[in-house]
């Protein structure tokens, strides 16, 4: 539900301001005139981490100010409550630029970087964390890529196919492959971390997004939504941001191999994590998914829906696997290259 103007008015009121007027930006964020200044009240998602603020509170400990802040109500609190539903005010950013797609990405992934650098925490290993890792996520990729395999069979021993099922078939070598290279990646990432007594963690953004980095009146930009924010290895970030960016018409995306690589300039990732990196992403998760739910008899959708569906994940699948194979490439060039000046 979007916000009620005049459901919100008591809430400003545990801020200390009145609004002149206002103008709705969203289904969850409102822009507020004020005699004081101009500000957004926003709505949080029921997926929110309820910790986010305080998370937000310990940037400028680590000398990291290029966020939002958040404006604390009367009872000095980052949240607010009105009608069981929970907002924050954060200042107005005019959010003007001349920037470029590309210059703003470019902007982006080096604060992203130092967001990572200036949040980063060394935790200890017991010695048995990655080979749990390793033996519960290769038991699961074998169990979907088997799952898949006895679907297609049993596709080729009929005599007429669905258009979803001779599309399911179809892709199958593919992403087969994709999920070998995945588990291939993922021992390499084992046996690089088999000796390691620890490893590192940062704040992650948990959205990354232009539409999350705002500039203001002196063109300095500022990451904002923290909502989904939370302490995880370096890789997740841009993982997501991958992800998403990928759900599209089928596009090789070498803007995407580039903002990597400007984040890798100033936040590095060490040997394993580019090896995990990798094969978490080369993982065709959506295509498995959408093969599991058509095989139990999802009926809430249509058979033009569903395949819909499938081709949709198959562009997705596409788009990353050219990601995947940009980035292994430049890697392995790297390799070679100190092995021959080693």
């Amino acid at each position: 539900m979007a916000i009620q103007v005049d459901g919100i008015k008591p809430l400003l009121s545990h801020y200390d301001i009145q609004p002149e007027y206002t103008e709705e930006i969203s289904r969850k964020a409102i822009k507020i005139y004020t005699n004081t200044g101009t500000f957004v009240l926003k709505k949080l998602s029921r997926k929110f981490n309820p910790t986010f603020a305080d998370l937000l509170s310990h940037l400028d400990q680590q000398r990291y100010t290029s966020y939002v802040p958040i404006k604390k109500n009367r009872h000095q609190q980052f949240i607010s409550q009105n009608s069981n539903e929970y907002f924050y005010l954060m200042p107005w950013l005019p959010n003007e630029t001349d920037d470029e797609i590309d210059a703003r990405h470019q902007y982006l992934f080096k604060e992203v970087a130092k967001l990572h650098s200036r949040t980063e925490k060394e935790i200890k290993l017991n010695g048995q964390e990655v080979e749990k890792h390793y033996e519960a996520i290769t038991k699961h990729w074998e169990e979907t890529k088997a799952y898949y395999e006895t679907f297609v069979d049993q596709c080729e021993q009929r005599l007429y196919l669905s258009p979803f099922e001779l599309q399911a078939v179809t892709y199958f070598i593919e992403v087969s492959r994709a999920i070998d290279f995945s588990k291939k990646k993922l021992k390499e990432w084992s046996e690089e971390m088999a000796e390691k007594e620890k490893t590192r963690i940062v704040l992650n953004h948990g959205k990354i997004s232009a539409h999350h980095f705002l500039y203001d009146e002196n063109n300095a930009g500022y990451l904002t939504n923290f909502e989904r924010a939370k302490y995880a290895s370096p890789i997740d970030d841009f993982l997501l941001f991958l992800n998403h960016t990928g759900k599209t018409y089928p596009n090789q995306c070498n803007d995407c191999v580039n903002w990597f690589y400007t984040y890798q300039k100033s936040y590095p990732y060490t040997k394993g994590e580019i090896l995990l990196f990798l094969s978490y992403l080369a993982y065709p998760d959506r295509i498995c998914r959408i093969i599991k739910n058509y095989v139990h008899n999802d009926n809430t959708q249509s058979e033009l829906e569903r395949n819909k569906q499938l081709l949709k994940a198959y562009w997705h699948f596409k788009n990353i696997e050219y990601i995947v194979m940009k980035i292994s490439e430049i890697e392995e060039k790297k390799k070679m290259q100190e092995e021959s000046s080693g």
